[in-house]
């Protein structure tokens, strides 16, 4: 049986504690024309159509990509392993040996945390930027700033260029038989560009003193635009049960473990698959009794 193998990115630390201000290199030398990939922080909103970069090489000499350049490769969210020392130390308050609560600490403390209503949002993620820098450029450290339309502060990077001619990585996709064979080039770069986030509804939760045990909600949207897909980004801590009859969307959110959750952001969920006209129209919220409770709101967005 032949298994098909994606050698797209290997990044085996999340720098978490650069938050969503800073920006680390991978790797941080490289030559002209290098692919590098940025470790960006935790962007709600990046993406190409709104990014530009701004390259100073260590002579002065400055290069910018306008947003949708194709010299930015990709720019994709990359989530901790659900059965990291992070994620479960964090939820079961758990040291697990290599200080998993700290780690789960100073995320949700310094990262996730909303200031307007006192909780940690529990997705996590790294957004990661992979960039082709210019084919030419002077030896020594080179500025990389990254500027977004639509907010969000990024700290400039940096990388130090060393003499050589590098060459774009073209991610290539292989399949095993006998040997390791390329797939068709006709791949690139979209098989790339697919692992982006698709665009989206982001549906969340006003905080509430009572907790509700579940949440029903129901939205209209276009007919015959797109195919819904209701996603739930942590699967661990609340269940998500949905259909579509084309126009109208039902969804049920109740806790994973029977429990009622603590914090109204956990509620949250997206419903992508380009459909368009999405509107909330009813929203009924219980207790663990299966009564009705009143106060609980949402927003589309």
């Amino acid at each position: 049986m032949r298994k098909p193998v994606h050698p797209l990115i290997i990044i085996t630390t999340m720098i978490w504690l650069t938050a969503c201000v800073g920006v680390q290199t991978f790797t941080p030398v490289a030559r002209q024309g290098d692919t590098v990939a940025l470790a960006v922080g935790w962007q709600k909103n990046l993406a190409r159509q709104n990014v530009t970069v701004t390259i100073t090489d260590a002579s002065g000499a400055v290069v910018t990509y306008p947003p949708n350049d194709t010299r930015v490769r990709g720019i994709m969210n990359m989530y901790p392993d659900p059965a990291s020392r992070a994620v479960v130390g964090t939820m079961t308050n758990q040291d697990l040996g290599h200080g998993a609560t700290i780690t789960g600490g100073l995320i949700n403390g310094n990262i996730t945390a909303n200031g307007l209503t006192g909780e940690s949002d529990n997705d996590w993620w790294q957004t990661v930027m992979l960039l082709d820098l210019p084919t030419t450029m002077a030896t020594g450290t080179a500025s990389i700033k990254i500027t977004n339309s639509l907010g969000g502060l990024i700290k400039p990077a940096s990388v130090t260029i060393v003499p050589g001619t590098g060459s774009s990585n073209l991610f290539n996709v292989y399949m095993f038989g006998s040997t390791f064979n390329i797939l068709s080039p006709m791949y690139y770069p979209e098989t790339l560009m697919s692992f982006e986030r698709a665009d989206r509804y982001t549906v969340s939760f006003g905080s509430n003193t009572v907790i509700p045990h579940s949440i029903q909600m129901q939205f209209t949207h276009s007919p015959g635009v797109g195919q819904s897909w209701v996603v739930n980004p942590r699967g661990d801590i609340k269940n998500v049960i949905w259909r579509d009859d084309g126009t109208n969307i039902t969804v049920m959110l109740t806790p994973a473990q029977g429990v009622t959750l603590t914090q109204m952001l956990d509620f949250k969920f997206y419903i992508a698959g380009g459909i368009t006209g999405l509107t909330q129209t009813n929203l009924k919220a219980y207790d663990a009794n299966g009564n009705l409770m009143s106060g609980i709101t949402a927003s589309v967005q």
